[in-house]
């Protein structure tokens, strides 16, 4: 058997198992991948971006958007320290991701060698599992490992350390036939009693409430739920981070502290909380969870809480739970009367359209959630500080809805944008920051040029939200014209409906600035 460079390893192990696109940066301890890299062109496609912060948010809006895992390759050091917060991102809202970091070589490992630093320890607390490679024969086992444990159980980001000295030295090429991980449970089996006790429980409730968080955001679920909730009138919520889960007809909103108006009613009212692919107990404040009887499903162990003997835990993945309730819950009626949901929801929609009459943001999100199809994803580092986004854009299916959830990282949405469109380029992708946020990776609009992406980007600029503060940012038309895309730039007038309407279309890298 022919022996291969590690760098050709690397691309071979990649393109066997499924990789067809990767983001990053070259450097010294990788640039062997980058010297083989014209051999495998035809095979995966590597996109040059500006920063290695900007390359995770690539690639983690690439997983979004497609359920596919994204892959970025960085060198050491300062490189490898730039991934960080995007990896952390990824960690917190659990999105499969690939961090393949080059690094000095294994006789140098500990000598504080140039551009040294330990990315095992560094990112040990946000990813997964990370894995240091010191022979070449072993890099398609652990980037075959990395991958399997990225996608599978509660999926999140997984790092694999590669010295230089790896990826120059000469090996046989060996894919293993199959992961064996003895002590990885990926898919636990939950006791059939658990199962039956939920069955139980329900049957006697009064008023139960569904909570469903992107733990349940799969594609089978999202016709099971649809199937079970017109089944028994049960009302649901989603988390931030299931956003289009459940179809708005079917959904009472946004759970949390930020979250619609019906679902504070609903949560006052009810008498089971079931919570499905979603740690409660990080969305609402301990006091609306105190005495609540409640289930909590999920494929993680940690977010399982029996402190409460009214509570109960199932570890179990969403999918099979879902499947069990669709096939096991017989007749059953709730006290849910219909005429209290539907005043619930008309409720809600005064109060929405209240806000919308008042609230600028509130305005252009809806308008913009009217004006683009059901199928443009939508990217924003809009989070927790700002949930005008969330609350009234009315997304219609989760992988379209592109958003930074537990961190609220800045600067994540227009990255973000980019690897959304290059996991599904026949679809409309729509990117919306503030002007500080588009400041922290707005250098990444060369990356969308280059690629000729059909790319278009908000920026919400708050000239005016502070009058006592000198507004210093940039003109950001200019600035995008500057990189020679199309710009506009509009005020917040009675005009703002149609010219959204006007540029919304446009094909290009199109930058639409609103002076708020």
């Amino acid at each position: 058997m022919k022996k291969l460079l590690g760098a050709e390893i690397f691309f071979e192990s990649l393109y066997d198992l499924g990789i067809r696109t990767i983001f990053g940066l070259p450097g010294g301890y990788v640039l062997k991948i980058y010297d083989v890299m014209p051999s495998y062109a035809k095979k995966i496609n590597h996109i040059l971006t500006r920063h290695e912060q900007a390359a995770t948010h690539m690639a983690d809006g690439f997983s979004r958007a497609s359920g596919l895992p994204g892959i970025i390759l960085c060198t050491s050091g300062p490189a490898a320290t730039n991934t960080v917060t995007g990896i952390s991102t990824a960690y917190m809202d659990s999105v499969p991701m690939l961090i393949l970091t080059g690094q000095v070589p294994t006789p140098f490992l500990g000598s504080d060698a140039f551009q040294e630093a330990d990315h095992i320890g560094i990112t040990r607390s946000t990813t997964k599992h990370n894995t240091l490679v010191r022979k070449t024969k072993d890099l398609p086992k652990a980037i075959s490992e990395a991958l399997h444990i990225a996608n599978t159980g509660r999926k999140g980001p997984v790092l694999v350390d590669m010295p230089k000295d790896v990826l120059i030295s000469e090996s046989e090429y060996v894919m293993p036939k199959k992961v064996s991980l003895p002590n990885y449970n990926e898919n636990p089996k939950t006791p059939k009693k658990s199962l039956s006790d939920f069955k139980n429980k329900l049957l006697q409730s009064k008023k139960p409430l569904l909570v469903f968080g992107r733990g349940s955001c799969y594609k089978e679920n999202k016709k099971n739920i649809s199937l079970f909730l017109k089944k028994y009138n049960i009302p649901s919520l989603t988390s931030l981070l299931s956003l289009g889960l459940v179809d708005s007809k079917d959904s009472f909103g946004m759970v949390g502290p930020h979250g619609s108006y019906s679902s504070s009613k609903l949560l006052e009212e009810t008498d089971h909380l079931i919570s499905v692919g979603c740690d409660i107990r990080k969305i609402l404040r301990k006091k609306d969870l105190l005495k609540k009887n409640m289930t909590i499903v999920d494929i993680d162990k940690t977010v399982l809480d029996s402190s409460d003997k009214n509570n109960l835990s199932i570890n179990i993945s969403s999918i099979n739970f879902i499947d069990f309730m669709l096939k096991n819950i017989g007749p059953y009626n709730t006290e849910w009367t219909h005429s209290f949901l539907k005043g619930l929801k008309n409720e809600n929609v005064k109060k929405e359209n209240k806000e919308i009459s008042k609230n600028k943001k509130a305005f252009i999100f809806r308008k913009l959630s009217d004006i683009l199809g059901d199928d443009v994803i939508l990217c924003s580092d809009f989070s927790y500080d700002d949930v005008n986004l969330q609350q009234f854009y009315k997304f219609k299916d989760y992988k379209n809805s592109v958003l930074s959830g537990g961190n609220g990282t800045p600067g994540y949405g227009f990255p973000a944008a980019i690897g959304a469109k290059f996991s599904r380029p026949k679809n409309k992708v729509v990117s919306i920051s503030s002007g500080n946020n588009f400041q922290f990776n707005m250098q990444e609009m060369i990356v969308a040029l280059e690629q000729k992406l059909d790319l278009t980007v908000i920026v919400i600029n708050e000239k005016s939200s502070n009058k006592n503060l000198k507004y210093k940012g940039p003109d950001f038309k200019l600035l995008a014209e500057s990189f020679g895309a199309k710009a506009y730039q509009f005020s917040f007038d009675s005009k703002i409906e149609s010219n959204l309407k006007k540029t919304l279309n446009l094909k290009g890298l199109i930058l639409i600035e609103v002076i708020m």
